[in-house]
């Protein structure tokens, strides 16, 4: 609303990030209130609503935006904001733990979760924004209206696959669909890179990446809640998550220098090539002996 240059833009932006600093005691109150054989439906049905809220957010963008304009839709936005404070205000209680935070450090963490940490770094490397697939799809013809409906297909994937992604890891363990994922983010950039020609093609993309999206989110957390004592569960996913997070920024720096140098096709090959290290290094964890016990 109140962003009037690029610059203004980019530091409205950064502080709206600054909002994840809700995930990390978010997840771990979700994490503390299932049983690790749950865990998995627990966070699929967190981000399936969370995605749900995104996909009622495009549908409302889609109808009203010839009305009100990219400040109308911004002031609408504001509304549910300022609801979920008084929700998590009011409503949430909860019990003070003790305060046992070590600082960031990897000594006394389990194995896997070394691993797992260096794979979901590199795992970042290679990912990029659906913004990026946005984006893409502009060069094949498809206009704004028409990539509000793109984002809208990639929200509904991500919102309808969560829950049953994060009910198959409870059944299942929680690495083969953290693999499945790592696959689906391969499949994405391979499609990108080998098979888009035209405004049909693009669309699987949008397929693949919700369902990465559904995959990843719920049972990433819920791998990394599984492998750490609840009395530092919060301060471990903060550093699990900021880890990741720092990730993105050079990876969206890379990945923008090589589609603007290049070709599009750089980017996703890059991406590609990220993904399969990060593959072979989550298939290094082990499973086979309790390993997602803490």
């Amino acid at each position: 609303t109140f962003a009037f240059q690029y610059i203004q833009i980019v530091v409205w932006k950064s502080m709206d990030r600054l909002g994840k600093m809700r995930g990390p005691p978010r997840d771990a109150i979700v994490a503390g209130h299932s049983p690790e054989k749950k865990r998995g439906s627990a966070f699929g049905i967190l981000r399936a609503m969370d995605t749900a809220g995104a996909v009622i957010g495009t549908m409302i963008t889609f109808l009203l935006f010839a009305y009100v304009g990219y400040l109308g839709i911004i002031m609408i936005a504001v509304v549910p904001s300022i609801g979920s404070i008084i929700v998590v205000s009011v409503l949430i209680k909860e019990k003070r733990g003790k305060d046992v935070f070590k600082g960031v450090t990897l000594r006394g963490l389990n194995t896997n979760l070394k691993i797992f940490l260096l794979a979901s770094t590199l795992f970042a490397l290679a990912t990029f924004s659906y913004s990026l697939l946005i984006l893409y799809s502009e060069s094949f013809g498809y206009s704004v209206p028409q990539q509000t409906l793109l984002y809208l297909l990639f929200t509904i994937i991500y919102a309808g696959s969560a829950y049953p992604f994060g009910w198959l890891s409870d059944k299942t363990g929680r690495k083969p669909i953290l693999v499945a994922a790592f696959l689906l983010l391969l499949l994405t950039s391979a499609w990108a890179y080998l098979f888009t020609m035209d405004m049909i093609t693009i669309i699987p993309l949008f397929v693949f990446f919700g369902l990465m999206n559904g995959a990843l989110d719920p049972v990433q957390t819920s791998f990394v809640s599984d492998l750490v004592e609840s009395e530092r569960r919060a301060s471990i996913i903060g550093a699990f998550q900021m880890v990741v997070g720092v990730a993105a920024f050079p990876a969206g720096l890379v990945l923008g220098y090589l589609w603007d140098t290049i070709s599009p096709q750089a980017a996703f090959l890059y991406s590609i090539i990220i993904t399969l290290v990060s593959l072979i290094l989550l298939l290094a964890i082990r499973t086979d002996t309790k390993s997602e016990e803490k």
